[in-house]
Formats: structure tokens, C-alpha cells, sequence
């Protein structure tokens, strides 16, 4: 069955027990190559469905998603259930569609992901030349279909070429991360080398543990997402409202971060695979900045969030909460070579997860480092440290920011869920101490 098909169905059985609906119908066609020891360790090949439905009756909401054999059933029965819901003050009846739905597809991701044949992805990222790696690589061609009560009818695809590799030299490890709209193996190369460049020059370099206390911090791009990602996110509209935000009380116009940060959500980036011309209300999509030159230009919003704060929606829906779609920081004036002189004495961070917020309105959070942890001294590296905690406050964080390099690379993993294009970072301070 078709999407459109599959929404036409739903909505035949829901639309007649609630007043507003939205059905998106998405078919996605992957293939996935995981890696162990250097070598092929699984190659999967699959198709599956995903149908979210948002409904509406007398101001109760209600947004589900399914991946059920029988999506249709579930569906109805969700839609019998919302008599039971209380009215949510939220709700904000539907708009009407402004947006045009538009499409970005490689024709070779899409063609290899419908073939549910990985041995062209493992021939073309030929891993066996650097050793010990582990990781995965991944093709995903998507076609999406959304109809509404609201006059709603899109259709449109996207594809994707995503992954990460870490590279192991003895006790030391690097890893990188990549992702794509395109068909890019000599991005996924790139990436790769990145990780074994840095797990070499860790190997190479005595181990010392470093002393707990404030450094400065180069911030690799793998890092710099995972902390920048959660700053844009304090930026949604929802986060402010339940009190998930460091951002709460800021008005538009308050300088909030260094005059060096520029963060931008960019759902028009054809190449990266968050790429919508309409969010899922229908509302048109527009590139925006959420800081420019350190200067906080709005929060971002869905017409539910903008309605209850008197503001207009951004083009961010989500159902119940705006979204984000895509992630870019402006590049700033060192070369990548310039980076470790211009941190001069300080620690590189080039990996974390495990990041974790003790206080959200204060933007309090700790992650913990992993992979090559390197230690600068008058702009060298001098030693190699294993696990460390990161601690900091996400305003000082981002007022911290002296520099960054000119370079950025299209990050997407699991500690960076967001596809972001974003620099190394250096900040001023961040707190720093060991585990173990």
C-alpha cells in the first residue's frame, strides 16, 4: 500500500469522531553496514512504515505514532479514546497551509536503498585500510505523505547517508561522525581519517591524569553538537513554557552569547537530510537564526506555543511542541592547524556522551568525555587523558566562545540527533574532572 493510500484509509475511519486531523504516512527504505574489528560484521536491508496521527475535538489533542502491523486500527481506536482527555490549554485550531512541499533526493541513495543491496555502500567505504574500526554506515530513502482537516495535502522525499566510525590504535580510540542528503562516500573517508588521525596521535603521547579544576576547552564538532544542540533546543517555545530553559525570561534583542556565535536552524538545507519545505502543520519553513553575533533573535514556535504567547509561529511544528529540523553555526577565522596554538594551554575535547542537566533553568549540565582526550600546553599536545566530566552552565558556555575554526563538518549520531554543520568551538572555561 501506498502512503497516500495508507493516509486515505485513516482518515476515512477517524475523520468522522474527531473535528481536526493530521495523518503522515512515511515509507523508508534502509540499508544499514555495521563494523566490528575492521570488518563487516552485519549488512541489513529493510522497508518500514511510520504513521503519526494528530487529532483535535472540542480543544482535547491528541498526537500518536505508530509502527503496528495494522496502523488503521490503531489509529481508531486512539480516536475513540480522546473523549477522555481533558481540553488542553494548548490547543490552537490548525492553520491553513502556506508552505509548497519540496523534495531533496540523490538518485544513487535512493536507487541503493530500494535495492536492499549494501555490498556497493561496503565496497565504496572501504574501512579495511584503517585497522581496528568499529561503527556503522547507513542509506535511507524516505517518502512522506501528509493530508489534513485544514486542507493539508504534501508529498515529498529525502534521502539520507549517514554514520560514524571509531578507529582504535592500541588502548587509544578516535571517532567521527558524518551525514547527507547525497551520495558522499569521500565524506564518510573524511570522517574516518579524522577519527584514526586522532587515535594515532594519542597512542603516541605519554597518559597523564589531569588535575580537576577550570580549563579552557577546545570543543570538537562531535562535542560542540551535543552541547550547541541542547542550546538550541532551550530556544523552542515548549521548553520555555515547562520550564526546560535557560532562556526563560530573555526577551528578542538581549545579548545572550559571545559576539563569535551565530546558531541557525536551517529546515532548507538541501543537504542535510532534515530538509522541509513545510513543517507538519503546513506552515512554510524558513532559514532563521536563533543567536546571531551573540544577540538572541526569538524563540521558535508552533502555532499552539505562538498563540498562548502572542507571538506567530516560526514554521517549527511539531504537533504539540515546535521542532527543530536542521542545525548550522557560522564558521569563524582560525584554519583547523591554527586551533591547538590558539587554545594554547587547555584540553581537547574531541568526543562525549552521557550528557546530563542537574538544573535546567540555570543550564547546569556534566557529560562525560570518551575517545582521545588531549592535553594542550603552549599550543602542543603533550599528553593524552582518558575519561573526563565536563561541567558548565549553558549561558557561560556560550558567552565563553572566543573562537572558532573556519571548517565545519555535517555531524549526525547518537549524542547529536539533529543534523548540524558546526565548527570546532574553543571556550573560555569549562570545568574539568576525571572518572575513576
Amino acid at each position: 500500500m501506498s502512503s497516500r493510500s495508507l493516509a486515505d484509509t485513516i482518515v476515512e475511519r477517524v475523520r468522522r469522531l474527531v473535528e481536526e486531523y493530521i495523518v503522515t504516512v512515511i515509507a523508508r527504505d534502509s540499508i544499514m553496514v555495521k563494523y566490528a574489528s575492521g570488518e563487516v560484521t552485519v549488512t541489513q536491508a529493510w522497508r518500514d512504515y511510520v504513521v503519526s496521527i494528530y487529532m483535535a475535538k472540542a480543544g482535547r489533542i491528541s498526537a500518536s505514532t505508530f509502527t503496528s502491523r495494522d496502523p488503521v486500527e490503531a489509529a481508531a481506536r486512539t480516536a475513540t479514546l480522546i473523549e477522555k482527555l481533558q481540553p488542553s490549554p494548548l490547543y490552537a485550531p490548525l492553520p491553513q497551509p502556506t508552505g509548497k512541499p519540496s523534495s531533496t533526493v540523490d538518485p544513487k541513495v535512493r536507487d541503493l536503498s530500494l535495492s536492499g543491496d549494501a555490498a556497493r555502500l561496503v565496497e565504496d567505504v572501504d574501512v579495511s585500510r584503517y585497522g581496528d574500526v568499529a561503527g556503522m554506515n547507513s542509506l535511507e530513502y524516505s517518502k512522506a505523505y501528509m493530508m489534513g482537516s485544514n486542507g493539508l495535502d504534501a508529498e515529498f522525499e529525502v534521502t539520507s547517508f549517514s554514520g560514524y566510525m571509531r578507529v582504535f590504535r592500541g588502548e587509544s580510540s578516535g571517532q567521527w561522525a558524518w551525514v547527507s542528503t547525497g551520495y558522499e562516500p569521500a565524506l564518510a573517508l573524511k570522517a574516518i581519517d579524522k577519527a584514526g588521525e586522532l587515535a594515532s596521535l594519542c597512542s603516541t603521547l605519554p597518559l597523564e591524569r589531569i588535575a580537576s579544576g577550570t580549563y579552557r576547552v577546545l570543543l570538537s564538532p562531535m562535542v560542540a553538537g551535543n552541547l550547541m544542540e541542547r542550546v538550541a533546543f532551550a530556544a523552542s517555545a515548549g521548553s520555555v513554557i515547562f520550564g526546560f530553559s535557560f532562556l526563560q525570561g530573555r526577551q528578542k534583542g538581549d545579548v545572550i552569547a559571545s559576539g563569535k556565535l551565530t546558531l541557525r536552524e536551517i529546515p532548507l538545507d538541501p543537504s542535510l537530510p532534515g530538509y522541509r519545505s513545510v513543517d507538519d502543520e503546513g506552515v512554510a519553513t524558513r532559514d532563521k537564526a536563533i543567536i546571531e553575533r551573540g544577540v538572541f533573535k526569538g524563540l521558535l514556535h508552533n502555532t499552539k506555543t505562538a498563540k498562548l504567547m502572542g507571538e506567530e509561529s516560526t514554521g517549527n511544528a511539531g504537533w504539540i511542541l515546535p521542532r527543530i529540523f536542521n542545525l548550522e553555526i557560522e564558521g569563524g577565522s582560525l584554519r583547523e592547524e591554527e586551533l591547538l596554538e590558539a587554545l594554547g594551554d587547555g584540553i581537547y575535547a574531541t568526543n562525549n556522551w552521557y550528557t546530563r542537566f542537574q538544573n535546567y533553568l540555570e543550564g547546569t549540565f556534566s557529560t562525560v568525555t570518551r575517545d582521545a582526550l588531549l592535553v594542550v600546553r603552549g599550543g602542543k599536545p603533550i599528553a593524552c587523558a582518558r575519561r573526563a566530566r565536563l561541567t558548565g552552565r549553558l549561558p557561560e558556555l556560550i558567552a565563553g566562545i572566543e573562537d572558532l575554526s573556519r571548517e565545519r563538518w555535517p555531524i549526525q549520531w547518537w549524542e547529536v540527533d539533529t543534523p548540524f554543520i558546526i565548527p570546532h568551538v574553543i571556550v573560555s572555561k569549562l570545568g574539568v574532572t576525571m572518572e575513576g
